[in-house]
């Protein structure tokens, strides 16, 4: 009596017969190589994920242009931001030191 195949669930032959093995020593080799360019792509993006430091790097790379972008288009209230800002810095130290 020849043994029947099972597949996880205990169905005989379901697993087994449904999927096609490649007959051909090529094929398997194509098989394989296909498998290896699928693993490294998958070790390549979870290593990306897993980068804290480089993925910080870029998240202030992102601020840094987007403040650059802003700074262009709004020329006129950044300019009176930073003259307000110099002001006050300059009327607080003249005012410290005029203080007995």
């Amino acid at each position: 009596m020849a043994a029947t195949p099972y597949d996880e669930t205990g169905t005989p032959g379901s697993a087994l017969d449904s999927q096609p093995s490649p007959a051909t020593k090529a094929e398997l080799e194509q098989d394989i190589a296909l498998t290896r360019r699928e693993l490294g792509e998958t070790v390549e993006a979870l290593s990306e994920r897993l980068d804290v430091k480089s993925r910080a790097q870029a998240g202030v790379s992102r601020a840094v242009a987007r403040a650059r972008d802003s700074a262009r288009t709004h020329v006129v209230p950044t300019a009176a931001l930073a003259a307000t800002a110099v002001a006050t810095l300059t009327g607080l130290v003249v005012w410290r030191r005029r203080r007995p």
